[in-house]
């Protein structure tokens, strides 16, 4: 039986230790608190990397306990794939008709069914961060905190587990998918821009009217900035001074609503005060 994302194999081991080290290095550090029959004991991992985000199943053949401690740097969307597996989050228990939300200073425990299977998303915090400030244009005034779980009722649960659902069936295709850099790197943006949208405490700036997604605060700012110093030796470190955001997301940011740099619209803008200025000019101006 074919499992989600094999043409993108991890591991496949019956070592329990081994197993514990690819999912340490692959999600979090976590140890196995208990493994029944170890000698049927067979872990598989299969996981796609786009840059910033990585989505990834694993199957447990045996009755397993996973203990992940408090999660410090990453966000971890679960969704079972098959048998049961329970998430323990902070003492609130979240079952196989919910997504998982599993983010930083929440506390992680895994019970494993056997045969059970998760399909997960993963990503960093700082580049979670980094797409909330090219979204919103805004610094972060409080940290980022999301809810533990969304049901599949609800819209944004609903729509992730057919979003991860599609990517998950295309995979397979990897000749037109994966293997292509443009496609894996809009994939990347989309996936943190879809962990966004889980019900976090920035919901309601995040969930903006549609001209501020079309141009998001971020990129106006910078080009407001960008006209009123245009006659001064400002650099691209001015600028991201002004916005309070990194330069990759500065740039990110442009890229993505504006199709040109911040250095391409600088010199734009001088060129055009040139040209007016060249217009104004009367016959004696040398």
């Amino acid at each position: 039986m074919s499992h989600p994302l094999a043409s993108f194999p991890i591991a496949k081991t019956g070592d329990p230790d081994e197993a514990q080290s690819v999912l340490s290095r692959e999600l979090s550090d976590l140890r196995f608190d208990s493994v029944r029959d170890r000698d049927r004991f067979q872990f598989e991992m299969n996981g796609v990397h786009l840059g910033r985000t990585m989505i990834g199943f694993n199957r447990f053949s045996t009755q397993s306990e996973v203990n992940a401690g408090v999660i410090e740097n990453a966000v971890i969307v679960s969704l079972n794939v098959g048998p049961l597996a329970m998430l323990d989050l902070d003492g609130e228990l979240v079952g196989p008709d919910r997504l998982a939300i599993v983010s930083p200073s929440k506390r992680l425990a895994v019970h494993r069914s056997p045969e059970s299977g998760v399909l997960v998303l993963r990503a960093g915090f700082e580049a979670i961060e980094d797409r909330f400030r090219e979204l919103t244009g805004r610094e972060l005034t409080s940290p980022l905190i999301f809810n533990r779980s969304v049901g599949f009722d609800q819209a944004t649960g609903a729509q992730i587990r057919r979003f991860l659902a599609y990517l998950v069936d295309d995979a397979e295709n990897v000749d037109t998918v994966l293997n292509n850099r443009l496609m894996r790197a809009s994939l990347d943006d989309m996936l943190l821009g879809a962990i966004l949208a889980l019900p976090n405490n920035q919901s309601d700036l995040l969930h903006g009217t549609g001209e501020d997604r079309a141009a998001p605060g971020l990129v106006r700012r910078a080009e407001e900035f960008l006209e009123a110093n245009s006659a001064e030796p400002i650099t691209i470190s001015d600028v991201v001074a002004e916005c309070g955001c990194s330069r990759r997301a500065l740039f990110n940011a442009f890229r993505r609503h504006r199709g040109y740099t911040p250095h391409q619209f600088l010199q734009e803008t001088r060129l055009v005060i040139a040209r007016n200025a060249l217009r104004r000019a009367s016959p004696t101006d040398t």
